[in-house]
């Protein structure tokens, strides 16, 4: 409203500028053209000059400084010396409390010059404009105001759904209700804007389920190795007296602890890594070197079982190619894959590790010559606290957390992950990583 007021105002007052002066020209015109045939008297026969008709004011003067022509107001002639001192053209002129516009004329004799001076009353021209200037402001108002109120009702009428949909919104957050926000059939930003909202609840609903389950799944593991630890050192406070227990008792006590904190710092990763937070980036290079660290490491793992493990790599270190995962989590990668391999491989037995490059996508192999995995495991081996009890053993050392931070760690680097069976024995994980691409 007040943009369309001051536009309003802006255009009548240029409005209101240019009717004046159209009016003043057209006086002007009047003047000019009632003082030519004067002009054409004069140097004609200037004895025969014929008095003014009509509303013509009008006066002719002599080089001698007479008037034989006159009918111009009193007020006007009082200035009639005054207005031919002004010389030749249009005039704005106050006389007698009165504004004229007045013209004139010079014409040259062998007599000397002579002078018509033609004016014309601006009170009629005034009251045209005063009248023309309050009817453009009144039409000005009126428009401004049907303006206003066809915006507001539009953006009533607009903003109807939006209210629509807040209601909506304060309705779920009260009732804490699973539904969506409606979205309206028209293709519009509306319905953009619910979509969107959509997506965010999904996201937010998805969010807070993961976290309570984490908080259920972290407190049901919790309960067993706590009660244990607590039972452990009940145990070593009552064998005080005999040393060889007590210390037996705080060995196996220090271990369960050892494996809650390990459990904690496994529960604390996985949260940060499902947050989406780690957004480092490596070269293929680094990747590489972080690959080769990874088989002196692997071969420590089980020294007694006296496993072949063999390392194979054929990516050339020298691309330049950035991948939106650190070496740091690609070691946490191969260490997991490689520690989960190792359990389930019998003594003398066999893991190869290949890392590769598909295009410009790297592909991890882990396959070893254990017994496999059930069918019915591979669905659910990435969530936590999973473990295979069948076929590869049962795993009570892991936390079952190792293969969820593996997963955890490849989605956050665009990468897919695959645990399957081997047509000749043993299981393969297949990790493929593709190339970072900048936004």
């Amino acid at each position: 409203m007040l943009i369309g007021a001051l536009l309003l105002a802006v255009a009548a007052i240029v409005f209101h500028a240019q009717i004046g002066q159209v009016l003043l020209s057209a006086d002007k015109k009047l003047l000019y053209d009632a003082t030519t045939s004067y002009l054409t008297e004069i140097q004609g026969h200037p004895d025969q000059i014929d008095p003014p008709g009509g509303e013509q004011h009008l006066a002719v003067v002599r080089p001698d400084g007479s008037a034989p022509v006159n009918n111009l107001p009193d007020s006007l002639t009082a200035q009639l010396d005054e207005l031919v001192g002004m010389g030749s053209g249009s005039h704005l002129v106050t006389a007698g409390g009165h504004e004229y516009l007045a013209v004139v004329r010079t014409v040259a004799t062998n007599d000397g010059d002579w002078h018509v001076v033609a004016s014309h009353d601006q009170r009629f021209a005034k009251t045209v404009l005063a009248n023309l200037t309050n009817i453009l402001f009144l039409a000005a108002g009126i428009l401004l105001v049907t303006l206003g109120l066809t915006s507001w009702l539009l953006t009533t009428a607009a903003l109807r759904p939006v209210s629509r949909m807040r209601a909506k919104a304060e309705s779920l957050v009260e009732t804490g209700s699973a539904e969506e926000l409606p979205v309206g059939e028209a293709d519009d930003e509306l319905a953009d804007l619910a979509t969107t909202l959509n997506s965010l609840l999904l996201n937010v609903r998805t969010s807070a389920a993961r976290e309570k389950q984490m908080v259920a799944d972290a407190s049901h593991e919790l309960r067993t190795p706590i009660a244990v630890l607590r039972g452990q050192l009940e145990l070593a406070q009552s064998s005080i007296g005999d040393p060889a227990a007590h210390r037996r008792d705080l060995t196996a006590a220090r271990d369960t602890s050892e494996r809650l904190s390990r459990l904690a710092t496994n529960l604390l990763q996985l949260s940060t890594l499902e947050a989406n937070e780690d957004t480092t980036l490596a070269t293929a290079r680094a990747l590489i070197e972080e690959f080769r660290s990874a088989s002196d490491r692997a071969r420590l793992l089980a020294p007694d079982k006296h496993i072949d493990i063999d390392f194979d790599s054929d990516v050339d270190d020298s691309l330049d190619i950035d991948y939106r995962i650190s070496d740091v989590r690609f070691g946490q990668v191969l260490d997991n894959l490689l520690s989960n391999a190792v359990r389930a491989t019998p003594s003398a037995g066999r893991i190869h590790v290949e890392l590769t490059m598909i295009d410009t996508a790297l592909q991890l192999t882990v396959q070893d010559s254990g017994p496999g995995v059930p069918a019915e495991f591979a669905a659910t081996a990435f969530d936590r606290f999973t473990r295979a009890r069948t076929r590869r053993g049962t795993d009570e050392t892991g936390s079952g957390l190792g293969l969820a931070i593996v997963a955890a760690i490849v989605a956050n680097a665009s990468g897919t992950i695959r645990l399957d069976n081997a047509p000749g024995g043993g299981l393969e994980a297949l990790v493929t990583i593709p190339e970072h691409s900048n936004p």
